[in-house]
């Protein structure tokens, strides 16, 4: 199967709180009538349903349902239906992070960067954790607590 990343985007919307109707919604208010998506066109897209890629003209409104630029969401309909990838190689996942740092006052990226390393410090111990648990160890911590209350 191909890389499925715009309807990946469409379900984390979705998973996020986003109902299809709201998108519905979101479309028609960004781009009225004519650049619309219906809640079955959004059902649909995530479950990679669509044999064709959504028009430019929808676009803008695609961008404000998920939350993104313009240019991603061209970039996403380029590499799932076409196969096509910009070379930046930054993943996916991060694209979105990388477009608010760009908007962040130089003065204020030490503490951005500070920010991202704690959350990263914070994963690699919960990584580490996790691998010691499937070891056998350690044990979790949060059974030791039930069992002494």
């Amino acid at each position: 199967m191909a890389n499925d990343v715009f309807s990946e985007a469409v379900r984390e919307r979705n998973a996020a709180g986003m109902t299809f109707n709201q998108m519905e919604a979101t479309t028609w208010d960004v781009s009225g009538k004519d650049g619309s998506r219906s809640s079955a066109w959004w059902n649909n897209m995530a479950r990679w349903q669509m044999d064709t890629p959504p028009a430019p003209k929808y676009v803008p409104g695609i961008a404000a349902v998920l939350g993104i630029p313009e240019r991603e969401v061209h970039e996403l309909i380029a590499e799932q239906w076409y196969g096509v990838r910009p070379d930046d190689r930054v993943p996916r996942r991060l694209r979105s992070l990388l477009s608010v740092a760009r908007g962040v006052a130089k003065i204020d990226l030490v503490t951005l960067k500070e920010v991202a390393q704690a959350f990263s410090d914070k994963h690699a111990v919960e990584t580490e954790l996790a691998e010691l648990r499937d070891q056998g160890g350690i044990e979790d911590v949060h059974e030791d607590e039930e069992e002494a209350a």
